[in-house]
């Protein structure tokens, strides 16, 4: 079953039979006039008791579609829920989207009618792992109790199932029996993050009789199968976006206006300083495909003159919890007309409602092309303009433009951006009749901006290392894009792409072949290159005083010409020997005996039957190891050469 979805969006009074009066007046004030389409269609069929599966462009408002139907359920409930009992549970598959999640969650919470105590007092928890520990969220839930958990599969799972002696619904005495609604936020990428087998555990433990909601960007063959067995009979909500010029049907909002800018991949650093400069009292993010990427490039950004005045913060998924949340609130908190940079990998791609982003560049294309709506998605939200941006390589990434185009995704041409005296000349163009600029081959102010770049790893180790490990990153993630017939690395020109980080040298790496690579490196003395920290520094010259100590001073005896080099040889010599003896009595050689004077008989007689009784001695020893009667090492313990 489709749900229709209204042409134009409809007023929040529409609603006012199906919502109680303080879910309205906490829309009003967040200061939302209207539904969005997504809005109209899915609130009525979620509080009407439906399943839903609803795919919408990101940005269209799907957060407040499944949260003010979630909270009328459980107001319209015959009984109250009991401090014990969970009535719903919000699925994440991030912790900053959870913690998004949360946050308007609390909004509602805050501006509920019925006063704490009461029966129909609900209460959340947000479950989210990093810094904060198993035993300190389930020492919250016992002391909370809350109705609503909020999280990602990791941390639900812990809770609901247990992990080791801590969690697990019956020994905290939680009842899931009364759970009226689940919801799978950005469902699609909750299974390609590989949370398909947590998922399957936490459903294990809900009741089939609930209301399930599904949201998603896309909808793939993997979802469609978690449909089927999750859900009842859904209407499904597919909210189409339309072009008015071309009246196509696109995945990306009407007011967002994607380009893409063509060039070398030396000359894609001069691309990005130029358009962050083109917009001095805006939020913008910049993608990379790593998170070492993002380290170097932020240390770099933030360096350089020509940035001077904005606010640089980086954020990835390798940074523990508390950092990304840290950025998370500078970035969003960064005033609007101070113009702030966000650099960043895919763990902001999708779902995050970050206020007041004007402008998205994609340094780096996305491995998986349904990221790159996403992506774009972080602008232009709720009916609002942005501009989006992506920098193609010259010679056969321009490929992705009609790759995008076949995926619903248009993209405009926008001329290469040149410099003079640091002043952007060329500006944005709309026309889609407008060929790409052809890059010159030469320019000379990308070349200055990299000298500047190098010149800055001169003086810092760190920024040294940094382009070392981003180069070497964004090399292998290269090899790994979905699109591989568009990107290959064989067409990819890494003398350049070395030559756009700035690097000094190039790593050694198999995918680096020396001869096939155009690049000059900078010469200079790695062993005097220092850390522009002081403590770091010191560290380095001790590692390096540790691997290579000074030589005594006291120069050592030398060993005599006759002395043994070691025991070892000793010890070849006399089994050589003993090899010697047995191979002539085999042999029945006499032994040669050395012209002396004749010595006294009787001892000599002694001294020769000693000798043969050894020998004999030895060959019973050999037999009985031939027939297995005895071992190798009990022989030679017999020979006396176990020291051996």
């Amino acid at each position: 079953m489709n749900g229709a979805v209204p042409s134009l969006a409809a007023p929040w009074s529409t609603l006012d039979s199906l919502l109680d009066p303080c879910i309205h007046s906490t829309v009003a004030q967040m200061n939302f006039k209207c539904m969005t389409p997504v809005q109209a269609a899915t609130i009525p069929n979620l509080v009407k008791g439906r399943d839903v599966v609803v795919e919408a462009v990101t940005g269209s408002g799907k957060t407040l579609a499944f949260l003010i139907p979630l909270l009328q359920i459980l107001f319209n409930r015959e009984y109250a829920l009991k401090p014990q009992d969970i009535g719903a549970v919000i699925i994440s598959p991030t912790r900053e989207l959870a913690k998004q999640i949360s946050d308007v969650l609390a909004t509602f919470l805050e501006h509920q009618k019925y006063p704490e105590g009461s029966p129909r007092h609900l209460r959340q928890q947000l479950l989210i792992g990093g810094k904060v520990t198993l035993v300190e969220d389930v020492k919250r839930f016992v002391d909370t109790r809350p109705n609503i958990l909020v999280g990602t599969p990791g941390r639900l799972e812990d809770l609901l199932i247990g992990r080791g002696n801590l969690g697990g619904a019956g020994r905290l005495g939680m009842n899931l029996k009364e759970l009226e609604v689940l919801i799978l936020d950005e469902a699609d990428r909750l299974l390609d993050m590989g949370f398909t087998q947590s998922l399957t555990a936490i459903l294990s433990t809900l009741p089939k009789q609930r209301r399930t909601g599904l949201f998603s960007a896309t909808l793939t063959d993997a979802l469609t199968e978690l449909v089927r067995t999750g859900l009842r009979n859904p209407v499904r909500v597919v909210v189409k976006v339309e072009n008015t010029h071309s009246h196509r049907q696109q995945r990306t909002p009407t007011e967002l206006q994607i380009q893409y800018i063509l060039c070398h991949p030396h000359q894609k650093l001069a691309q990005l300083t130029r358009l962050v400069r083109q917009f001095p009292d805006k939020k913008i993010i910049a993608y990379f495909s790593t998170c070492a990427s993002v380290d170097y490039f932020y240390k770099v950004l933030s360096q350089l003159p020509r940035l001077e005045g904005f606010a640089v913060h980086a954020l990835h998924g390798q940074q523990d919890n508390k950092k990304r949340t840290r950025t998370y609130r500078q970035f969003v908190n960064q005033p609007v007309e101070s113009g702030a940079l966000l650099v960043c990998t895919d763990v902001a791609s999708r779902g995050l409602d970050i206020p007041d982003v004007d402008v998205v560049i994609q340094f780096d294309p996305p491995q998986d092309p349904k990221v790159f709506a996403h992506r774009c998605g972080r602008t232009a939200r709720a009916g609002k303009r942005g501009r989006a941006f992506v920098l193609l390589n010259w010679g056969r990434e321009e490929t992705y433009v009609e790759f995008l185009k076949l995926r619903k995704i248009p993209l405009q041409p926008h001329p290469y951006l040149v410099d003079k005296d640091h002043q952007a000349l060329e500006q944005p163009t709309t026309d889609d009749s407008v060929e790409p600029f052809k890059t010159a081959e030469v320019d000379p102010a990308s070349v200055a901006l990299l000298t500047e770049v190098k010149q800055l790893a001169l003086k810092d180790r760190d920024i040294y290392d940094k382009g070392i490990r981003a180069f070497v990153s964004y090399v292998r993630s290269y090899t790994k894009h979905d699109a591989t017939f568009i990107f290959r690395l064989k067409d990819l020109d890494l003398g350049k792409v070395a030559e756009g980080y700035g690097l000094l040298t190039l790593p050694k790496m198999p995918e680096i072949k020396p001869d096939r690579v155009n690049f000059v490196p900078t010469e200079f003395d790695s062993r005097e290159l220092k850390y522009a920290d002081p403590l770091r520094e010191k560290q380095r010259q001790l590692k390096l005083t540790e691997n290579n100590p000074s030589p005594p001073s006291a120069k050592p005896n030398k060993r005599k010409s006759t002395e043994a080099w070691s025991k070892a040889k000793e010890a070849r010599e006399k089994r050589r020997n003993r090899k010697l003896e047995r191979e002539r009595k085999k042999m029945r050689i006499p032994k040669p005996v050395e012209p002396a004077p004749k010595p006294d008989t009787s001892e000599v007689d002694a001294s020769e039957d000693d000798d043969w009784e050894a020998l004999q001695k030895e060959e019973r020893l050999v037999k009985k190891l031939r027939k297995k009667k005895i071992s190798k090492k009990e022989l030679e313990r017999e020979l006396g050469d176990d020291d051996l």
